[in-house]
């Protein structure tokens, strides 16, 4: 068992402390002080005030993760303790989003438009050497919505991406600066489409992209055990083909397996988004 777990939970208001599971810890985000950074400000804010623990895990969960992952705090941390001393255990929603993009920032794109482009200028910034065209991301090393708890280990790349990216949101000489602020809007599950800016959804891809480029040890909860979206369900079999291809790929480098998940990718997204046989 780790020496110490943290698994908080934030909360934005009177509604979203009483919606939080009672076996994570409260992180109050009630003043919002900068809504436009959503879940990473409350974030910033504990790892500016508070040393971390060298053996224990950190997570921030938003007051989402049930709903997005039928996963109760307590199964959270027995996961954890499971972990055998990984330096990064995921509770990755959406695993069908992952399975049909070849990484998190061809999603990222497919949800945003210009999306890709300023990931990649921002990437630039944070390591020149690194080409998101060579990126594999998988079941092993995809996670969205922060939904993970980590080592200081794997913290401390973390909060250099981000406060990369916090440098160049917030200093308006910067050639990023309008590009991270750029208004975008996003959907929520229920429907709903909400404003937010352009620098959360880079920021949200980066737990990813460490993990594809790192040599970091990683527990991920079974992600086919966690809710499909609606145009999935009754395909999780292909879903977890086209997983396995990627995998395969990235162990091997062997272009087929790439351009057979490319064929079956096509075909999935073609049957499930917009009705055409597969």
């Amino acid at each position: 068992m780790p020496s110490e777990m943290r698994v908080f939970q934030i909360y934005y208001d009177a509604a979203t402390r009483a919606s939080l599971d009672p076996d994570l810890e409260p992180l109050d985000n009630s003043a919002n002080e900068r809504p436009d950074w959503f879940e990473y400000w409350p974030m910033r804010s504990y790892f500016l005030r508070q040393p971390l623990l060298q053996t224990a895990y950190y997570g921030f969960l938003s007051p989402l993760f049930f709903s997005k992952t039928h996963l109760t705090g307590r199964q959270v941390k027995e996961f954890i303790t499971q972990a055998d001393g990984a330096d990064v255990v995921t509770f990755s929603p959406h695993p069908c989003h992952g399975a049909c993009f070849y990484n998190v920032f061809e999603q990222g794109e497919n949800c945003h438009a210009g999306f890709l482009d300023v990931a990649r200028r921002f990437i630039r910034e944070l390591d020149p050497s690194v080409r998101l065209e060579a990126v594999v991301n998988h079941s092993r090393n995809t996670v969205f919505c922060n939904y993970f708890a980590a080592r200081p280990s794997f913290w401390s790349h973390w909060r250099r991406a981000f406060d990369t990216l916090f440098r160049h949101a917030e200093d308006r000489a910067s050639p990023l600066y309008a590009a991270l602020n750029r208004p975008v809007e996003y959907t929520k599950d229920d429907g709903e489409a909400k404003p937010a800016q352009m620098k959360v959804f880079v920021m949200e891809r980066m737990a990813s992209l460490l993990l594809a480029l790192g040599s970091f040890a990683t527990r991920n909860y079974p992600p086919f055990r966690l809710p499909l979206s609606a145009p999935f369900v009754g395909r999780l079999s292909e879903v977890v083909a086209l997983d396995a291809l990627k995998i395969a790929y990235a162990d091997t480098g062997n272009p087929e397996f790439l351009r057979v998940y490319v064929e079956a990718r096509d075909k999935l997204a073609a049957a499930a988004w917009f009705g055409k046989p597969a």
